[in-house]
Formats: structure tokens, sequence, C-alpha cells
């Protein structure tokens, strides 16, 4: 194997030098003896070996430092091959500040030993497990002797010379590198640590507890439980590893302010990659990556990790373009359903509804104080209130035009629901409505018989003032007062809604005018430019067409025979009408005789929502003008609220036709929007029919005050309402304080039929 010549032992450490880039070890310098033994079969005497014929010079490129079995060092490799592996100190030398070690190494029976030298012991057995390896591996391929070693102690995947192959590439500085000296202890980094990792510096000792496994076996759900001065939390995850994070989390949650909102829920969610932590370096691709955190997840996405046997049901409707599909979650015992245009959006809007329903689920945006499509004053019992709402109106259209496929196309609409306390247990669909245009300037009337405005929110509020006439008809009966919504109030001079109840109105989109001028994919619910002169103008509809225009600044009002001739018919954007409801109430003027003003508690829409921008529309423009409202009135600010389960865009013709149900009709109306009438008669929430209930009690109910009603026409008995008129002159002159344009009026002519002219009623269609 190598010369008999004696080798003198040297503490000299093995040169390192680099020439023409390359990285060379020289062992020649490094020669080793021993008392003990040598590198030949022992024979009783010293055996000198040339450890430069066996070691020739290493020469690594620097590009392959550290590419050897995955990162693995020589000691490693070696346990990998062999069984057992002694390693024995031959001698320390040099001062004491920098030893020079050597250890000699024997393999198995194997009666040869291999040298290694280090400033450590650890870079001296390494060195030794190399020279070893090396020298193995060229005399396994000379020597019999040593095939034992192939067929015994080689793996069964890769054999020794595979193992060498990839070994050839060990840098010297792996060995030459100085052990790292103590670091100061810093302060912990909430944002590198891991929950657990933090847990354990600040509350040393702390166990985790499994409570209980969950799912199936191949995706199980695991519950454990931390405890920190005596209070325990709880973590659920799809592995222990996850499920301990997440209960460090809540316990850090309890005593440690954060400073950045999520940093520590998306550490413990973080995706661990398989990295071998006995490499000297890590490359980038391990380090970790950004995660999202679960609030930020898609909210299918979320409830499949949580819920891993929740059971999804489709429903496809070909009539209902707007709300095609329907899905239905069904969890454990409970079952929660959304609606869309597309099975995505449908499925997307029942998770949500689950979520937070089962684990008080909002959107992160709102938790970090940032704008969402939701409003920024959603919160989980906001979120189910509006999708209650949404939901109780759509299935009550659905239910009422069931079998009429032909009148349930619609582009908007609307309902208003009633409730007499804090949740929906009790709600109660009042009206639901659908329409998009207005009377066509030549069907206008002169003895309220037809409607005016289609537009679906209008509408309901018309059947909205029906209901509440029918309410003050039960009080004219004794036996039925108690079941009326209303109640006397304590001064006996007209009436009051009772305690609790609330009227809630949806709406499918965002209404016209001044609420829908935004771009629906601007990055920022907030308006970058709310002083431009667009912003809040009072708006106009589009006689025969769907839209609003400005009003312009010189115009005062409209006349009959300008209309009757072709001057075009103009009717105030839904978005000013419900600003004016907003301070006068929803009630109008003839029923503002006998109650009190009635206002809107919420606003819930199902889609097209900016939060900014509907603020301003239904109340925010008059904030700073309106002045000097006489009481009761006042400027009341609705909730505003957006289903989760959203409507899209729809690119199509609007019908012309509008559709009206109001609680105890047996059959909706059909009411054509160029005529505004039904094809058989009159709407049963035209004035004409108004006019009637009002005849009917106005002399059976207490007035709220002392003024005389003149009785002598509609228009009349609404003007004798003294301090409502007030209030509009108010509003009107707060409009234009604000520069934001005259309120347009319809030609008083409208309003001059007398109450005794006999409504033309016909069948309900």
């Amino acid at each position: 194997m190598g010369s008999e010549s004696e080798i003198p032992m040297s503490s000299q450490k093995p040169r390192s030098c680099a020439e023409n880039g390359e990285i060379k070890i020289d062992y020649t310098a490094a020669q080793m003896d021993s008392d003990e033994g040598s590198l030949g079969p022992t024979t009783g005497s010293k055996r000198p070996f040339d450890v430069a014929g066996v070691f020739p010079n290493l020469k690594i490129k620097p590009g392959q430092i550290n590419q050897i079995a995955s990162g693995k060092n020589p000691v490693s490799i070696l346990n990998e091959l062999f069984a057992t592996l002694t390693y024995e100190v031959e001698s320390v030398s040099g001062p004491a500040h920098d030893p020079m070690f050597v250890l000699s190494l024997k393999v198995k029976s194997c009666e040869q030993k291999f040298f290694g030298s280090g400033p450590s012991k650890k870079i001296a057995r390494n060195s030794a497990a190399l020279n070893a390896l090396r020298l193995i591996f060229n005399i396994s391929q000379k020597e019999d002797s040593f095939a034992s070693f192939q067929s015994d102690d080689s793996p069964q995947k890769e054999g020794r010379e595979g193992m060498l192959k990839r070994f050839r590439t060990l840098d010297d500085k792996t060995f030459d590198k100085p052990s790292p000296s103590k670091r100061k202890r810093l302060d912990i980094n909430l944002t590198d640590k891991n929950p657990v990792s933090i847990l354990n510096e600040l509350r040393v000792g702390v166990k985790y507890e499994v409570v209980d496994v969950t799912g199936p076996p191949h995706n199980p759900v695991f519950n454990v439980y931390v405890e920190v001065d005596g209070q325990k939390y709880y973590g659920i995850g799809m592995s222990k590893k996850t499920a301990r994070a997440k209960a460090a989390e809540e316990a850090l949650k309890s005593f440690v302010q954060f400073p950045i909102n999520g940093t520590i829920f998306s550490m413990s969610n973080a995706t661990v990659k398989n990295t071998d932590f006995t490499s000297d370096k890590i490359s980038d691709e391990n380090k970790p990556t950004a995660v999202i955190p679960p609030r930020d997840k898609n909210p299918v996405m979320l409830l499949n990790e949580l819920y891993p046997n929740a059971v999804y049901t489709f429903t496809h409707h070909e009539t209902d373009i707007v709300n095609r599909f329907k899905t239905t979650i069904a969890i454990e015992n409970d079952s929660f359903s959304g609606t869309g245009s597309s099975k995505r959006n449908s499925k997307c809007a029942a998770a949500k509804i689950a979520l937070a329903k089962l684990i008080k689920y909002v959107p992160s945006s709102i938790l970090n104080g940032t704008q969402s499509d939701l409003g920024s004053n959603m919160t989980r019992e906001s979120m189910l209130k509006a999708d209650g709402i949404g939901k109780m109106v759509n299935d009550k259209f659905s239910e009422v035009m069931e079998g009429d496929t032909q009148h349930q196309r619609r582009k908007v609409l609307a309902g208003i629901v009633m409730t007499r306390s804090d949740t929906l247990d009790d709600a109660e669909v009042l009206c639901v409505t659908t329409g998009t245009k207005c009377v066509s300037g030549g069907h206008i009337c002169l003895n309220g018989t037809s409607l005016n405005d289609m537009h679906a929110e209008i509408l309901a509020r018309r059947c909205l003032i029906s209901y509440l006439f029918d309410q003050l008809e039960l009080i004219t009966d004794p036996e039925l007062t108690s079941t009326s919504i209303f109640t006397l109030k304590e001064n006996n001079r007209g009436y009051r809604l009772k305690d609790g109840v609330e009227f809630h109105l949806y709406i499918n989109t965002a209404p016209c005018g001044d609420a829908r001028i935004f771009s629906p994919h601007e990055d920022s619910g907030i308006d970058r430019h709310p002083n431009r002169i667009s912003r809040g103008q009072l708006r106009t509809k589009i006689e025969s067409g769907e839209g609003t225009i400005p009003i312009k600044g010189t115009f005062v009002f409209q006349t009959w025979d300008g209309i009757i001739q072709g001057e075009r018919l103009l009717t105030m954007s839904c978005s000013d009408k419900i600003c004016k409801w907003n301070v006068m109430g929803l009630q109008g003027a003839l029923l503002s005789h006998f109650i009190e003003p009635i206002y809107l508690k919420s606003l819930v829409l199902g889609g097209l929502m900016k939060e900014s921008h509907l603020y301003r529309a239904i109340c925010g423009r008059i904030e700073n003008t309106l002045q000097g409202l006489p009481p009761p009135f006042l400027l009341n600010r609705p909730e505003m609220l957006k289903s989760t389960s959203l409507e899209g865009r729809q690119a199509q013709k609007a019908p012309s036709f509008a559709v009206i149900w109001a609680k105890d009709m047996e059959n909706p109306e059909v009411v054509f929007t160029d005529t505004g009438k039904t094809n058989t008669g009159i709407s049963a929430v035209c004035k004409q029919n108004i006019a009637v209930k009002f005849f009917r009690l106005h002399n059976k109910l207490s007035t709220i005050d002392d003024d005389e009603i003149n009785m002598r026409s509609y228009g009349d008995a609404k003007e004798s309402v003294k301090t409502y008129v007030a209030t509009r002159q108010v509003l009107y002159e707060a409009f234009q304080k604000a520069q934001l344009g005259r309120w347009v009026a319809k030609p008083i002519e409208q309003d001059l039929f007398e109450f005794f002219e006999p409504a033309q009623s016909g069948p309900i269609e």
C-alpha cells in the first residue's frame, strides 16, 4: 500500500493554499504516527505509511463547496456505511489558545487506523473520517481484504462508490472554519420566530396536551391545548405541530402585544419545508416565505381546512339569471346557503355565512382597519344580518314569482323587512318589488291612477306606506288594536311605533344617482376626490331610459302643458329620494298627520357598494348645510350593509314592466312602465288608492297637532302638515346651500284630484 519508511509525528497543521482558482489541501505536512497502530495491518511493529501516496492533494473548485450528500459531513456518511466506529485522541499539541488535536479512527474490525488533525476535536474527527473514506475507497478496488465491506456494510440503494462520488466536492473550509463565538442574547423578534419558540422563552416548561383527534385517518384534525398561568389555550390544526403553534399563539395574545397584526398567526401556519438541519448553510429557497393568513384566504378554502367533512349541494335555476346557482353547505346538523350568478360565487357566499356563524369569521381587511367592499362598520353580527335580510327578500321573490318565468326577469330587486327585536327570528318581509323605469310623459294623469316612478326601491316605499295605513286601521277596531305595530303616544296626540319595531330596505344594487357614480374597480373605498363638482349633485332619471343626469343650475320646475307638448318628464334619482327619506321619514306627508317620522334602520345592498359614496349620497352631502329642522325630524344615518351573495353586472336591456308584491296580496302585480298601470286596472299603491285609505281614516284617528286637515284635494291634504312642509323646505335649502342643485317636483296639477273621486280599481294581475 505504501512505503515502509517511518513517519515522525508532527504538530504542524495541514497546509491549504489557492492556486489557479482551486483550493488544495496538502496532507503531506500532516504526516501522522502512533505507538499503537499504522495504516496497515498490525504486525507487532510500527509499519510506516506514506500518507502522500494514499491521499493525493484534494482539489475543489469554489463553486462546489458544501455539495456533499445533500450537506452531510464525512462522519455522517461513514456512519451510514459502517455500524461501529471508534475515535481516540492520539495527542494534543500547541498552546492552550491554539491547540492541535490528532485523532485516530478505527472502522469495525479493521486493524488499520485512519488519522485526522485539526484545531478542535470535531474538525479532527471529520478529517479522520475523510481520510478513511478516501483510503477505503481506493483499497476496496485493489485488495480482496476489503471486499467484505462492500458486500456487508454498503447501503442497499446506494453503494460506497456512489456515496464517495458525491463526497469528492467537500471544501476544506468546512473543517477549518472556527467555532462561532457566543453571541449576546437578543430581544425576541416576534416576526422571525414560531409562536412555540417564543412561548418557551417566556414561559419555561409549558406542556402541550392533545384533547382529541377528529376527521378521517388520511386527513385528521388535532385539538391541542397549552396551560399558561393556570389558563388553558386551545389550537386546532391539520397536524400536531400546527395545532401547538396556534395554541401558543392564543396564549401569547393574552399577555404579549404584537407590533403587527397577524404576524404570529402567519408564522403558526407557515409551510415547513424538508430542510436538512445538519447542513452548515441553508439556501435561499429553503428560507420561510410569506404565508397568507387564514382570514385572507378564500372562504371556501378556509372552510374546507377547518371542516373537511362539509357537504356541498348545488341547485341550478335556469330561469333566474341573477341568482342562477344556489349552494347549500351541510356541516353536522347545520346548513348554510348562498346564491350567485356562478357556482363559484354561490359557494363563496355560503362559505362566508358558514364561517361567520361557526367561527365568528370577519374579513381581515376590516380587522386591519382597511376599506372593505362589505363596509368598514361590518361586524360578524351585521354581516349575518345583511345576509339574512337579503336572503329573505330573494327567497320571497322566488316564492311569489314561481311559475311566472316571463316576469321573473329583472335588473333591480328591492324589498322592505320589518323586525321586532335585535335578531331576525321574527323578521317579516313586507314587500318585494322590481323595476328600473319611469312613466312616459304622455301617460301622466290628473287623478293619481298611474305610477310615476317604477324603480324598485321607490315602489317598495309605496308598499310600506300602504302597510302603515292598514296598521293604523287596526287601531280603529278595539279587538285588533293590540295586533297593530302602532301605539298611542303618552300625550294621547298621535301614534308611534311600538318598541323594537324597525324597518330595513334591501336593494340588490346601489340606488341610481349619486350613490352609483363611481368606478366598481376602484382600488380603495375612500373617495380621493371628494370635492369634485360631480360629487353629491342632485340628478334626475331619464324618461324611457336608464341612468341619471345632473340637474341644470337654472332649472326651477316642470309644467303640465310643457310635458304634454313633448318636454321630457324629470324624476329625481333614487339616491336623492333616499336622502330625502333620511330627513323627512318614510311615512310621507299624509301619514305625518297621525304618526311620528319613521326612519330606516339599515340599508342593505346586494352589490355595487362603495361605502364612502353611498354615505355621501344618502345623508353625508347635507350634513354641514342642514340647519333648523323642526322636531321631531332629524338627519338619519342608517346602517350601510352589504350581502355576501353578490350580484354581478347584467349586460341586458331592462324589462318594460315592474313587479309589486306586498303583504296580504294573493298574487303580485305586474305594472307596465310606459303607462304606470296594470293591463286591467290601476296599481294597489298608486296615489288614488293611498288617498282612499287616508280619507277613510282621517276623522277616526288622533292627530299629532291641532292643525286642521284641508280635505279639498289630495295636494291640499299633504300641504296642511305644517311641520312636514317646513322640514321639506329646510331640506331643499340645504341642497342649494351645498351647491348641489334644486329639487325638481312634478307639475302641481298631478295632486289636485279630489278625495271623493272613486278609484278605478280592477283585478290584480
